[in-house]
């Protein structure tokens, strides 16, 4: 078992990283429902407990606007979390919060300058959201001792670096998704539609075929060249296996073609996406629309949950306008985490008590998610002691593209353990 799972580990840090790239190329996507303009009961928010503290400084390193890309909504995002700690959490252990941003525009050089600013700012810490350009920020932060705290990533060194911290699970929300609804569906036959680049398509069958075979299902992996102009062929061929299920995994542009193709080969079998595949721009296009597929995704935005309801009242009060959606959610999400982390224990505020107060908090609750619960203590996850989270969420849409009916999944963490022979 032990010498498997260490194979295992090797294999996820070795390849994983196309996988963050190619899944946050469209982050830019309007694809999650909004509570909308009506204003929630500021209560939700508590009683008044501002910090008394000396300041101290935590850093956001996003994407930002570029030509390609636009994140800069998680800069916003994550401002509103810092007011709202100031004002209502009593700071970070009493310390008032202070936030530096920078954006990397999806330049790994820009993301290494970042990261030096970061350093040079005496930061005690930095949050990302789904930075495409993590490895150049890890390169700098872990050896600095800076602790790093994603939402997510699935990058070699995000997993494997000192000091990086990924809040929620990036692994299994792309790959334990779609084998845990087939499990959930009794599928025994499913299709994974990849981009086709290299460490992507290894990933997808060595990371995806194992998890498969372990809730008892053959999948096939169906790799596309990007920018294929018609991949209804491709599809078409392994339409042919009669797959129960299929998952797509890439961005807007990539999902699009796919999808139409899938809704006209194959209109019953089960579809499951990653988030950034669904944008109501292109709902038209698709038969059906994205009418019942299946999204994994990092954060629950059903506008009914309490997660949201304080989300909504914070933008209300610090940034009324600021519109709830993957980006902004992916400001606040790491920020408050970091906040709700700390604030469990006492002491100093700096760069070795941040990420200690980190590995020793107890597990708590991550913004935005429905109570999925995280601690960081190395143990949520056998693959990566960096993740600090085992459950993932799955949304519905409906046919314009919007989600709705979220819900949490518990996947065995031993689904990645390649079967005994």
């Amino acid at each position: 078992m032990k010498s498997r799972l260490h194979h295992t580990r090797r294999v996820v840090l070795g390849a994983a990283v196309a996988v963050l790239a190619v899944a946050s190329a469209a982050c830019g996507s309007d694809d999650a429902a909004s509570p909308g303009a009506s204003s929630v009961d500021p209560a939700v928010l508590g009683p008044q407990n501002p910090a008394t503290g000396p300041a101290v400084t935590i850093g956001y390193i996003s994407e930002g606007k570029g030509t390609v890309v636009d994140t800069s909504a998680e800069l916003v995002g994550a401002q509103v979390a810092v007011d709202y700690i100031n004002e209502h959490l009593g700071g970070l252990r009493g310390h008032r919060l202070k936030l530096k941003t920078c954006e990397s525009k999806a330049n790994p050089a820009a993301a290494t300058d970042c990261a030096n600013q970061m350093v040079g700012a005496g930061v005690v810490a930095v949050a990302e959201g789904a930075l495409v350009t993590v490895d150049q920020t890890v390169d700098v932060l872990s050896p600095a001792g800076v602790p790093l705290i994603l939402n997510y990533s699935t990058s070699q060194k995000a997993l494997a670096s000192a000091n990086v911290f990924n809040m929620m699970n990036g692994v299994s929300a792309i790959f334990g998704t779609p084998a845990a609804l087939a499990k959930e569906g009794g599928i025994d036959k499913a299709a994974m539609v990849t981009v086709d680049l290299p460490g992507l398509t290894a990933i997808a069958n060595q990371l995806g075929k194992v998890a498969f075979t372990n809730v008892g299902a053959q999948l096939e992996v169906v790799p596309i060249p990007a920018g294929t102009p018609d991949v209804t062929s491709q599809i078409s061929a392994a339409n042919r296996n009669h797959p129960g299920l299929w998952s797509v995994l890439g961005n807007t542009n990539f999902c699009g073609g796919v999808l139409r193709a899938i809704k006209t080969a194959d209109r019953g079998s089960k579809v499951v996406v990653n988030d950034r595949c669904v944008d109501p721009t292109i709902s038209s296009s698709i038969p059906g629309g994205f009418e019942g597929v299946q999204v994994g995704t990092t954060a629950n935005l059903d506008p009914a949950t309490d997660d949201v309801k304080l989300f909504h009242a914070a933008i209300d009060k610090y940034k009324p306008g600021l519109r709830i959606e993957p980006n902004s959610a992916g400001g606040w999400q790491p920020v408050l985490g970091l906040a709700r982390a700390l604030n469990a224990g006492q002491g100093e505020v700096n760069r070795e008590s941040v990420a200690e107060g980190l590995r020793s908090a107890p597990p708590l609750p991550f913004p935005l998610t429905g109570g999925i619960q995280f601690q960081c203590n190395g143990r949520a996850f056998p693959l990566s002691p960096n993740v600090c989270a085992s459950d993932i969420v799955v949304a519905t849409a409906d046919k314009g593209g919007t989600l709705g009916g979220y819900r949490t999944l518990h996947p065995d963490t031993a689904l990645f353990v390649p079967p005994s022979r």
